[in-house]
């Protein structure tokens, strides 16, 4: 039987057409004195694992970097390097503590076009460390389609409830 994985909504601009895209939420990485927190979600289209830090009072997720990490090491119980700090993995529950319950997200179209490119050219775990300054989408539309994950990892669009 598969393990039940914790999912939240993240509202995505794309090719496809604007939607809120159901995500797996992998974990959280906390630097060992617990001041920078962040969260590790899968794009259920690529499988990357985007590390997004959180902005609550934008509603906004923005990618810092990929982590190509197992999710099964998010248990609390394991460490990774990332530009030379140490952080621990925490579990998919303290991804969603740190997001405050909040399920349903906006994903920052910039920060994520960033780290992909970041990514391309440094070719390992690092943090991007550019914080773009422009408007931002702070509510979902109303009317926005809503794709949801289904038991084989694949993907199926309703319209909005």
């Amino acid at each position: 039987m598969l393990q039940p994985f914790l999912t939240i909504f993240l509202y995505t601009e794309e090719q496809r057409g604007n939607q809120l895209v159901e995500s797996e939420v992998i974990g959280m990485l906390s630097d060992i004195s617990g001041s920078d927190k962040v969260v590790v979600i899968r794009d259920p289209h690529t499988r990357i694992q985007f590390v997004y830090r959180v902005e609550h009072d934008s509603n906004n997720l923005d990618a810092v970097a990929i982590t190509a990490l197992d999710a099964g090491l998010f248990t609390g119980k394991h460490t990774t390097h990332i530009n030379g700090m140490s952080y621990r993995l925490g579990p998919p529950e303290a991804a969603l503590k740190l997001m405050r319950g909040k399920t349903q997200w906006i994903q920052d179209k910039g920060s994520i076009l960033s780290v992909l490119l970041h990514n391309a050219a440094a070719r390992s775990a690092s943090f991007s460390g550019r914080r773009i300054q422009r408007d931002r989408l702070t509510v979902v539309p109303p009317g926005t389609l809503v794709e949801r994950l289904i038991p084989d990892g694949e993907t199926e669009t309703a319209p909005a409830v």
